[in-house]
């Protein structure tokens, strides 16, 4: 793809891979954390749980993911693409179907476990990387488009299953779900996935070849680089926060703002349209001015909504903490996969982004349990939220000091 071809002539021309992409990442919605935290409320009640409990066994399930993708990642250097991602969205189809039959604590955790893995997990990592190796000088634009998927999936599944929780039980939704995912996937994907002439679509190999002046870094190599490890905590952070709070929102904002949830559930449509303000912005911006430049300031948006989730009292503000996440959570996919890119190559792309897919997954599992034993001691919302916006400012400094030595 030439430099700097027009998004919308890009858009046209390689609209089936782009789609191809976001609706794998669509519909990785039922292993995302404010999709299964919709359903707290009644997996509590049924099997006896309280926030420490099921935060935990989210945990241990999410840990548990973690620590398959980290071989597992590697996959999508080694497999066809189209062969490797068909079977990840069958297995995907089968765990949502599959979680309708959970029937208390160990089942729930191997439910949780299921979708966690193949959703946040293995679908996510094989799109990213998929638009990451096809396209270089359009690589950022690329990641966010096929990104669009997710904030799709936020604007439109909170609502319908708050609804649908008014009208059926969570065991229907989730097949409901597994139903509609197998038509939209399973007879799509092969034909999303066939080439077009401005792809590269040789392989790792070839797109090293064509990165000559860049050094290619295996995953060993990346793990023994310090710089790794002051940009690693900014991966972290997001996660980690936005998962803990995202995980236990149906209490934090119905008892303890006190607010009207299908309103907060309504306002996940404001963070899914500014998570693609959010998404095209940093992709624009990777594709002129790299993504190891903006990185670092990317949280800044969830800094000031974790401060206004932790002062404000009236839920017209709502929107404006969903609107403030979003931009971040948007600008997070497309600088950070593009960054991996930019700093250690694209040959070893699939073990490199899979060791930071397990950091995030890792944090992601922390988030939950954390919070939740917070919120069971009862330590205030606004204690939590400021302890959160320290730790984002903190890991942001920290990034740019590493980002700066490359």
């Amino acid at each position: 793809m030439p430099q700097g071809t027009p998004t919308f002539s890009f858009m046209h021309r390689e609209w089936r891979f782009l789609l191809f992409g976001g609706l794998v990442i669509f519909w990785t919605s039922p292993g995302q954390t404010y999709l299964i935290s919709l359903f707290g409320d009644q997996l509590r009640h049924d099997f006896g749980l309280s926030h420490t409990d099921f935060g935990s066994i989210y945990t241990l399930a999410t840990l548990a993911s973690a620590a398959i993708l980290w071989p597992a990642g590697r996959l999508v250097d080694r497999l066809r693409l189209a062969k490797f991602v068909w079977w990840v969205c069958a297995a995907m189809v089968v765990g949502t179907l599959a979680f309708s039959l959970v029937e208390g604590p160990v089942t729930l955790f191997l439910g949780i476990l299921f979708v966690r893995f193949l959703g946040q997990g293995m679908m996510s990592h094989i799109a990213v990387t998929a638009m990451a190796r096809r396209y270089v000088a359009e690589r950022g634009r690329a990641i966010a488009i096929a990104g669009f998927g997710l904030p799709i999936g936020e604007g439109i599944m909170p609502v319908l299953v708050t609804i649908g929780l008014t009208l059926t039980s969570w065991q229907n939704i989730w097949i409901g779900m597994g139903v509609l995912a197998a038509v939209m996937l399973l007879p799509t994907v092969p034909f999303l996935l066939k080439r077009t002439a401005s792809q590269d679509g040789q392989g790792p190999q070839a797109l090293a070849k064509a990165e000559k002046n860049q050094k290619q870094w295996t995953r060993g190599e990346m793990l023994r680089d310090y710089r790794f490890f002051m940009i690693a905590p900014l991966i972290m952070t997001m996660s980690a926060i936005f998962t803990g709070i995202i995980f236990h929102q149906k209490f934090i904002i119905s008892s303890v703002k006190d607010w009207d949830f299908l309103w907060w559930s309504v306002c996940f449509s404001g963070f899914a349209v500014f998570q693609v303000v959010g998404s095209f912005s940093a992709g624009w911006l990777v594709d002129r001015i790299s993504a190891r430049r903006i990185a670092p300031f990317v949280l800044m948006p969830f800094a000031v909504s974790l401060t206004l989730l932790g002062v404000v009292e009236h839920d017209y503000w709502a929107m404006v903490i969903m609107a403030t996440m979003g931009l971040s959570a948007g600008s997070t996919s497309p600088a950070f996969s593009s960054l991996w890119a930019e700093l250690y190559g694209t040959q070893h792309l699939g073990a490199i982004r899979s060791a930071a897919a397990v950091l995030s997954v890792f944090a992601s599992a922390l988030g939950p349990v954390v919070v939740g034993w917070a919120l069971d001691a009862n330590v205030s919302l606004l204690s939590i939220t400021m302890a959160s916006v320290l730790i984002t400012l903190f890991t942001c400094g920290l990034s740019a000091a590493g980002l700066k030595r490359f």
